[in-house]
């Protein structure tokens, strides 16, 4: 009974010095000499991530501004609060096919060709129905679009890593982060909040998705017309059933071969409690805040702007300072703040006088998590995948997650027929069970150094 209590602590007390190294010591002491970090980051970016990340943030500026209403704007519809969570959850079958062509394609065709072939069919189709929509199943067909553009996960990680070597990886992913925090910081999801105040929900959601569909036209272009050709990896299919079959083999190969590295296996289960819960609060928490909290829903804007200001604080002032080797040693640091996010709303959230506060604070410790597992957890991830496998690789796990997502049905079911309470509950248990995963993982990877 003792020793496990005491590798707990052991482990809190590592993770806990890491945390004041990066989140107050150096901060406080590197302030003069961050703005000239930062700035390397950003010119020390090759074309092809430059391209990528820039013509990128033009999704961002819509995306930043309608976010917080896309499912309230999809129940106005006529969708029920169970049917927004089942309807997304059951597109990750669709996802499946997306993302096994979109791996395969990327080394048969090359991971330019095939990041803008499933922009426009996932982006272009998910726009026009959103746009056009008078009802739930106009919706409905919008999220299959958007599943299609799984297709475009593996090339787009793909172009992010390619040619960068494993230390600079993070640098690529918090610019990536920086980038598109942009919009955040100059205001725009304040402006999606006045547009919806002025015009009302749907009119303003209609009005913003055809302001999207411009965004991406111009984004798709940037992308055609600049970014360098990536050379195919696998000779050409000669026809669709060579995609399958030779698809199928060489999926096998890589992954037999990826999991047999260290920590690869737990990495994937601990990336999979992640993407849940991204899903599930990324579905649910507009719900939450306004039909169950009670939070003005124009408000949801200034939850948006607040934590984005928090997260570029963390990616200015920390992320920069963190060697290769520390990350792997405050790995599960995300799942404290993760942790205490659900706390704040379920312990001081009801009742609450000052309920946008609550909100505030929670937001912000989520988007503190957020930002190291998309620049910590998601840099270590690709360190331990080589270049060659990389597109299968990310194609096949992320694939194997959506299958598990397919799980997310019950949290659908918890939110809208049992409790929101109970799905939030759920949230905490697995950010704890998540952080001894990643402990786990990060003694794993040390030894393996």
């Amino acid at each position: 009974m003792v020793q496990p209590v005491d590798s707990f602590l052991s482990s809190i007390r590592d993770i806990g010095e890491e945390g004041y190294e990066f989140l107050l010591r150096k901060p406080l002491f590197l302030l003069g000499e961050q703005s000239s970090r930062v700035r390397k980051m950003f010119l020390g970016l090759r074309r092809r991530q430059s391209v990528t990340i820039y013509a990128g943030v033009l999704w961002v500026i819509p995306i930043a501004m309608f976010n917080p209403y896309t499912n309230l704007f999809m129940v106005k519809m006529g969708l029920s609060k169970s049917e927004v969570g089942i309807y997304q959850s059951l597109m990750n079958l669709v996802s499946l096919v997306g993302f096994f062509l979109g791996g395969y394609l990327s080394d048969a065709w090359g991971r330019k060709k095939t990041l803008i072939l499933f922009d426009i069919i996932s982006w272009g189709g998910y726009c026009l129905c959103m746009s056009l929509s008078d009802g739930k199943w106009w919706c409905v067909w919008a999220l299959f679009f958007l599943a299609i553009n799984a297709g475009s996960t593996a090339p787009y990680q793909c172009l992010l890593a390619e040619g960068v070597p494993s230390k600079q990886r993070a640098s690529v992913y918090t610019v990536l982060q920086l980038v598109n925090l942009a919009p955040f910081l100059l205001f725009f999801p304040l402006v999606g909040g006045l547009w919806e105040a002025k015009r009302g929900l749907v009119d303003a959601c209609h009005e913003m998705f055809w302001f999207l569909t411009f965004m991406i036209a111009i984004g798709i272009y940037l992308r055609w017309r600049f970014l360098p050709e990536s050379k195919p990896i696998e000779k050409t299919p000669e026809s669709w059933s060579h995609v399958l079959r030779d698809g199928l083999r060489q999926y096998r190969d890589v992954l037999k071969r990826f999991f047999k590295k260290p920590a690869s296996v737990a990495f994937l289960m601990s990336k999979f409690l992640d993407e849940w819960m991204i899903w599930a609060w990324g579905v649910y928490s507009s719900l939450y805040f306004v039909q169950y909290l009670g939070l003005k829903e124009s408000y949801l804007s200034i939850l948006s702007q607040g934590s984005g200001y928090v997260v570029f604080l963390v990616l200015f002032l920390v992320i920069p300072n963190i060697l290769e080797k520390q990350m792997i040693r405050i790995l599960g640091l995300d799942q404290i703040f993760g942790f205490a996010a659900i706390g704040v709303l379920l312990f001081l959230g009801q009742g609450s006088e000052n309920v946008l506060l609550v909100g505030f604070l929670s937001s912000s410790l989520g988007a503190i998590g957020g930002a190291f597992y998309a620049s910590v957890s998601a840099s270590v991830w690709m360190n331990i995948i080589e270049e060659k496998e990389r597109a299968k690789v990310v194609s096949a796990t992320f694939a194997l997650i959506k299958i598990g997502l397919l799980t997310g049905m019950v949290g659908a079911l918890l939110y809208g027929d049992v409790s929101p309470l109970f799905l939030l509950y759920l949230m905490m248990g697995m950010r704890a069970l998540n952080y001894f995963l990643l402990r786990r993982i990060s003694k794993s990877l040390a030894a393996a150094h």
